[in-house]
């Protein structure tokens, strides 16, 4: 399982017992469009349920190691191209990605992307084309740090998660969709010592 798909049903729990108290705030009887009475001042609930009715703005600011830094170009062929095509695009890559991307298992062979000069040069951009994508998430091992939520207040263990997003495209050795991912897959699984995750989204040709 992807672990930001984790990372939503571990949210989603932890809000569980808040949404069932806010219901229980509910007099006998009182329907869904009921008024709910305010819990507490200062109570988690009362944070959370502020939260849910708008009054309570979240500021997420970003670590200055987990900006996308310079945006850069690398060049692939699409997978909705046909098989003996040697048409490429030219696609986004960030700075980051690119300059992490040992860290992470995959290499630019194995996205099928290329970020050379010479690789990109005259070619353009297809409008409304957007490359399939993998989100490669390196988690630390460990419990975490306690982080107070900015939602409830309540101290959670937080791990400094690293996330990096490829473009990828359709190559020589593994010319489908099907067969690419296979092989992204493999790589950040790799190395079983390093806790690595990875979630995909296809390409819009």
């Amino acid at each position: 399982m992807d672990y930001r798909y984790r990372k939503l049903i571990s949210m989603a729990r932890r809000f569980n017992n808040l949404n069932a108290a806010l219901k229980y705030l509910r007099p006998p009887g009182a329907t869904e469009e009921s008024v709910v009475p305010d819990a507490p001042v200062g109570s988690q609930l009362r944070k959370y349920q502020d939260f849910k009715a708008g009054k309570q703005v979240i500021n997420i600011v970003r670590a200055a190691d987990s900006l996308p830094g310079n945006i850069k170009s690398c060049a692939l062929k699409a997978f909705g191209e046909p098989v003996a095509s040697t048409d490429k695009f030219l696609v986004d890559i960030s700075g980051r990605a690119l300059t992490k991307i040992a860290d992470t298992g995959v290499t630019e062979a194995i996205l099928n992307i290329d970020s050379t000069t010479e690789g990109i040069a005259n070619l353009e951009r297809e409008v409304g084309f957007v490359p399939a994508r993998a989100t490669i998430s390196i988690v630390p091992t460990g419990a975490g740090t306690n982080t107070p939520s900015k939602i409830t207040g309540d101290n959670y263990k937080k791990k400094a998660t690293k996330t990096y997003t490829f473009p990828f495209g359709a190559g020589t050795d593994t010319p489908s969709y099907k067969q690419t991912k296979a092989a992204i897959l493999a790589a950040v699984a790799s190395d079983p010592a390093k806790n690595r995750g990875v979630s995909f989204k296809p390409e819009k040709y």
